[in-house]
């Protein structure tokens, strides 16, 4: 069975529903193909919390985060600040199990030079992100140089001090998701862009409750289930199809990331730079814990329920206890890279979701006191082969962008791309960029592009 419309659009996360609004609100019929049984994508990454059916947690976004303000705005969905008690303390556990009181994570006995210092970097940065086009870095003045160096190669040619550098390569680990000797340098200036945020600025908002109101207005054009095989091309239009039949459409958005575009045939064939950038593309993981409490138990005892641990099982908690509630919520991060890195985990847990919730909750216990090992419910987002991708954050590494940056965005034929990972920059690869990447391809339809 053939249906027929103006656009097909593949994927029905915040960038695929995005495009699909915009492009219905300019008068073009549309349908959406999602393969899960939902819509959401990687924002409706984590299900409600088990055994009491508790939504999931929030999503963070910086205050710089515009287009995904105005469509919260939009779309009445609240966004909250991230309160911050100064009373409360954050902590640290050590490679030994021994917890320290820190504060925003740093060690206590961290020198003040240090600390001035580990400032001073994360300033340097931003100022040499002043000269990236943040639309497109790759076609920066010094786009090549800076895209050959690795993020820990320019820090080590910068000080020797080891302290220093294991302070900053963790701050940079935590926000990117790889660590530092996997990461473009390019990539990152970009990535900070040239103002830094202030951690007591950053908003939340509910992922879900976005994606529901996102949805609405495109309901009856949004078809779950369908998982698409292969895109077919011509003059005459574009044929999106999978077991489930076929769509035939003048023209395609596949708001989805490189990585799952490569698993989709194509023909006619891909240019071989749009092949190797979807072959390539880099993957990190995150295995989100969400736990949740009868109470923040954690505030009695005069703590703000951030926790990094320094052997990566979790990598760092916070507190995502929601403002109008009694109960208590953490959410705790795993990295999926290799121990021997800064925050990685040993991937014979990570693997082993039995064993990984064991160690966690032992080391909950241990930061936080008895009562963290004993949660009402405890959710967690699935480890290993997925048939999608599941992780925001995709720092590249060196010498991709400047060799595959140029094809993120440019269509091929009556395909048109979209998907966090093709947002400008410094929003690339987070839900603000996936909120411009699907207007820009919209737009780009809308205008004959």
């Amino acid at each position: 069975m053939t249906e027929r419309t103006d656009v097909v659009v593949v994927g029905a996360g915040v960038s695929g529903l995005a495009a699909a609004r915009r492009l219905h609100e300019g008068g073009l019929r549309v349908l959406v193909l999602e393969g899960h049984g939902e819509p959401g994508g990687r924002a409706a990454l984590m299900p409600a919390s088990e055994p009491d059916g508790l939504p999931a947690g929030n999503m963070y976004l910086p205050p710089g985060a515009r287009a995904l303000l105005d469509l919260a705005a939009e779309l009445d969905v609240p966004v909250e600040p991230v309160l911050h008690d100064a009373a409360l303390q954050d902590l640290r556990v050590d490679d030994d199990g021994d917890v320290h009181h820190s504060e925003d994570n740093v060690p206590l006995g961290t020198s003040w030079w240090t600390r001035l210092r580990n400032e001073w970097i994360f300033a340097g940065f931003a100022r040499l992100s002043r000269n990236v086009d943040l639309a497109e870095p790759w076609r920066s003045a010094e786009a090549q140089e800076l895209d050959q160096r690795t993020v820990r190669s320019w820090l080590r040619s910068y000080t020797s001090d080891t302290r220093l550098l294991g302070l900053v390569e963790e701050a940079l680990t935590l926000d990117a998701g790889l660590p530092a000797d996997r990461i473009s340098l390019l990539w990152l200036l970009a990535h900070i862009g040239p103002d830094l945020p202030d951690v007591d600025d950053f908003l939340r908002l509910d992922p879900a409750l976005l994606v529901e109101r996102l949805a609405a207005p495109i309901a009856g054009c949004l078809r779950t289930g369908r998982h698409v095989e292969r895109v077919e091309q011509d003059e005459q239009g574009v044929r999106v199809g999978g077991p489930w039949g076929e769509v035939a459409a003048d023209r395609a958005v596949l708001a989805l990331s490189p990585a799952d575009a490569a698993h989709i045939a194509f023909s006619p064939a891909l240019p071989p730079e749009r092949e190797g950038l979807q072959r390539e593309w880099p993957h990190s993981e995150i295995i989100r814990t969400e736990l949740v409490y009868w109470r923040p138990f954690w505030r009695k005892f005069g703590l703000s329920g951030g926790v990094h641990f320094d052997d990566g099982v979790p990598a760092w908690t916070l507190d995502d206890s929601p403002t109008d509630a009694d109960e208590g919520r953490l959410v705790a991060h795993t990295y999926m890279f290799d121990e021997s890195d800064p925050l990685g985990a040993d991937r014979r847990i990570t693997g082993a979701p039995d064993r990984h919730r064991a160690l966690l909750l032992e080391n909950l216990r241990v930061a936080l006191g008895p009562l963290a090992d004993d949660p009402i419910a405890f959710t967690q987002s699935a480890a290993g082969p997925d048939t999608y991708s599941r992780a925001y954050q995709s720092p590249t590494p060196p010498g991709f962008l400047t060799r595959y940056g140029s094809w993120l965005r440019r269509p091929v034929g009556r395909v048109h791309w979209a998907a966090a990972e093709t947002g400008a920059f410094p929003g690339n690869g987070a839900l603000d960029g996936a909120v411009t990447s699907g207007h820009r391809a919209a737009d780009d339809i809308l205008g004959g592009a």
